[in-house]
């Protein structure tokens, strides 16, 4: 069997989308694996357009954003909800800034491959290997071996091959950033790049161009050095920007840019090839070696473990704490002006890029989420003030690593949406879960942020025609409805009230609060008793009158788009962990069969959640499908993998990627029902198998194999001491007590699981 811990292809990459990606959190490459020309696509985490005041000019103030929110109240009670929409678009001013390319590296060997020349591999007949579990990327033909990697020990890219007698490497570098210096020598090359001041968004570059001024905006140095020693070639590159930190100015100076790459290549090509592949392989990527899921019987069964593998790869590869987390594509981009300007959409793909990060132990993923979301409260705290009049914090739509969370400037249906605060808290909360440490210690450190979150959204409760409180401006994120039906005429509009995900979001974070609240002894805190009143008035799910769950404010209302990718109203099934009853399934489901399975690749990601946390593996087995198809035919892109197996929107999306390794997760795995769940919704194509190291709430450690669909064998670890005590362990509808007492590893009797006794206790 295939190990799903490598993709292999045959013959170089021909484009950008068959190359190969490694990353160590901030430097990141794709690599193409020509023997005759290796070349890199070079970027780094920190490389954006713009900083923190490029969008300060275009705010809208607090006195024009407080009269247009009172219009546009007015009229939407008033029923006149498209011109309420049109006041609400003067919230939105500006737009968030881009993730840059650093540019393109080529290595060659001068004379090598033309005609007349020493004969070079024929290009097809090289065998490229990305293994995974190394993080290294290798081309092997007849000539030798070419070994690539990028150290997190020593902070460069390494690449080395053969180098026949005589040959001259020739190095060759193209950006599309602006190239300020370039200094050639004997052994290397230095370059210093400028970044754009200002990168609009897509849908404004028709009236607003790229703009380049020197001023305040990113320097990128990028330094290589080389030797050739006994026949094998030794390149190092590295790379450095005057990134300061989260949310402010890039403004270091541009020399200790240029030192700082420049001791990096020297120390690193120093150090020598052997030296340099033994402290990569002493310093892996955070997580790397914790988790390995495994799964027989198909080609497609071994492509999904490689997805799991290949997610939990990328995750790694593209996040670091106090660095910029992975954004839309992770940390890879080729294009100055890319697809929504490869940032940070936070109304879904945001947080699904780490829905796997605790379930599948990618620490530093979670740890550069937690510290991005803290610059974001900071910004988001004049935002909520200076649009809405509010406490707490806010974030819309896009953001950037300058703290940018004002809306965009445009439609309010993916502009307008003012509840990325609750969403992002409420995914910090969920990661916390995960981590095995003590529910008080996780109260203490959650108490403050989500008193700031929920209380910007208490900020925007009105009174609703039907006596409820309903949030207000409030959008069900790029969906929109129709005024008058599914009739001729009706205008499609996205203001709403009190959307479904506004609702969930806001009892979630709430009843996290109130239960932090209550172990601090903080209840009599005036937030949270303000909390406990509004919640009460505030509804949950509701059910409509065809079953499905509401989207809008009431029922009735008419989506311009039934088959939409969105199913934000059904965030409260997953990644919501709330209680649910089976009334309300059933309306999630019938939801989901009205939306179609057909959809982008993110949202097949988030149904297959939705489907395994209803038990419903055969549903899940058919999304399956549909992403691991090819995403290229003959009549276009549609979802699916592209040759590299990057996830397809289309064009690419990394949170596909990144959010199969949570949907498979949660077809083997759940623990959000206050017990531990085994092999929950197993599709066919899963029903061979084993997994190491997935984690259970509070902090479990989960090994376990199955063969034909049954428990073969299954251990749990506690991983703290929040972990600690009895836990219930279901498999089907048997349950067997389980108490741990320490850190060591307890074997269950998996039979026990197959039988009907419900009171086994394990003990260490």
């Amino acid at each position: 069997m295939t190990s799903p811990l490598a993709l292999h292809r045959q013959g170089p990459a021909e484009r950008w989308l068959e190359a190969l990606p490694l990353g160590n959190g901030r430097l990141g490459a794709m690599i193409w694996g020509d023997p005759d020309a290796a070349r890199f696509s070079l970027n780094e985490s920190t490389l954006w357009s713009g900083g923190p005041q490029t969008d300060a000019p275009h705010r809208t103030g607090r006195r024009e954003a407080g009269a247009a929110l009172a219009r546009s109240r007015a009229l939407f009670e008033n029923g006149d909800v498209p011109a309420a929409q049109q006041e609400i678009e003067h919230l939105g001013a500006s737009w968030s800034q881009a993730y840059l390319p650093v540019g393109d590296l080529c290595v060659r060997f001068e004379g090598i491959g033309e005609a007349g020349s020493p004969a070079a591999v024929p290009a097809v007949l090289a065998e490229r290997i990305l293994d995974l579990e190394h993080a290294e990327h290798r081309v092997l033909g007849e000539s030798g071996e070419q070994l690539s990697f990028i150290s997190r020990a020593d902070e460069v890219l390494v690449h080395t091959a053969p180098c026949p007698d005589g040959a001259v490497p020739s190095l060759e570098f193209t950006s599309p950033l602006v190239e300020e210096r370039r200094e050639a020598s004997a052994d290397g090359l230095t370059i210093l790049l400028r970044a754009p001041s200002d990168i609009p968004a897509g849908q404004f570059r028709r009236e607003q161009e790229v703009a380049w001024e020197s001023a305040g905006a990113s320097r990128a140095a990028v330094v290589v050095r080389w030797q050739v020693q006994h026949e094998r070639l030794l390149l190092v590159c590295a790379v450095a920007t005057t990134w300061q930190g989260l949310g402010q100015a890039p403004d270091r100076d541009v020399q200790e840019a240029i030192d700082e790459a420049s001791a990096q290549a020297e120390s690193a090509l120093a150090r020598g090839e052997d030296e340099l592949h033994r402290r990569h392989r002493a310093t892996p990527l955070p997580g790397a070696g914790e988790v390995a899921l495994e799964l027989s019987g198909s080609p497609e069964a071994e492509l999904l473990a490689t997805s799991f593998a290949y997610g939990r790869h990328l995750l790694a590869s593209a996040s670091r704490p106090g660095l910029p987390p992975a954004n839309l594509q992770g940390l890879w981009n080729a294009r100055l002006e890319a697809p929504w300007s490869s940032n940070y959409t936070v109304n879904i793909n945001l947080e699904m890029n780490h829905w796997a990060a605790g379930v599948a132990q990618v620490p530093e993923a979670a740890a550069a989420l937690e510290q991005y979301v803290a610059m974001l409260r900071t910004a988001g705290q004049e935002t909520a003030r200076r649009l809405y009049g509010a406490d707490g914090w806010t974030v819309h739509h896009n953001s950037d690593p300058w703290g940018y969370t004002d809306p965009v400037r445009g439609e309010p249906s993916w502009s307008t949406w003012p509840m990325g605060g609750l969403w992002l808290e409420r995914e910090l909360d969920s990661l916390a879960s995960f981590s095995g440490r003590d529910a008080v210690e996780i109260a203490r450190d959650r108490f403050p942020a989500l008193k700031e979150a929920v209380s910007f959204a208490l900020c925007l409760l009105h009174e609703s025609a039907d006596g409820h409180l309903a949030t207000f401006p409030s959008t069900s994120p790029e969906n929109l409805w129709l005024t008058d039906g599914a009739t001729p005429g009706g205008a499609a509009v996205s203001l709403s009230e009190g959307t479904g995900m506004d609702r969930w979001l806001l009892h979630e974070c709430a009843q996290h609060l109130l239960e932090a609240a209550a172990l601090l002894g903080q209840e009599q805190d005036p937030v949270v008793q303000r909390t406990a009143s509004a919640l009460a008035l505030v509804p949950g799910p509701r059910i409509g009158a065809d079953g499905r769950l509401l989207e809008w404010h009431r029922d009735g209302l008419a989506e311009a788009e039934p088959h939409h990718r969105h199913v934000s109203h059904l965030g409260f099934l997953y990644p919501g962990n709330g209680p649910v009853d089976s009334r309300t399934e059933q309306a999630v489901a019938r939801s989901l069969e009205a939306r179609g399975d057909d959809a982008t690749g993110w949202s097949l990601v988030w149904k297959a959640c939705l489907w395994a946390r209803l038990h419903r593996g055969d549903r899940v087995q058919a999304l399956l499908e549909l992403y691991l198809r090819p995403a290229e035919t003959a009549d276009g892109e549609r979802s699916g993998l592209y040759p590299n197996l990057f996830s397809a929107h289309p064009p690419f999306q990394i949170d596909g990627n990144l959010g199969i390794v949570a949907a498979l997760a949660e077809c083997l795995l759940q623990s959000h029902r206050r017990e531990i769940e085994l092999l929950p919704a197993l599709p066919p194509v899963m029903a061979d198998g084993s997994v190491r190291g997935l984690l259970a709430r509070p902090g479990v450690a989960v090994d376990m194999a199955w063969s034909d669909g049954a428990l073969t064998s299954v251990q749990l670890q506690a991983t703290g001491p929040g972990a600690l005590g009895t836990h219930r362990v279901r498999c089907g509808n048997r349950v067997v007590s389980v108490r741990l007492t320490g850190m060591e590893p307890v074997e269950l009797n998996a039979a026990a699981l197959h039988s009907p006794r419900t009171s086994d206790v394990a003990e260490v």
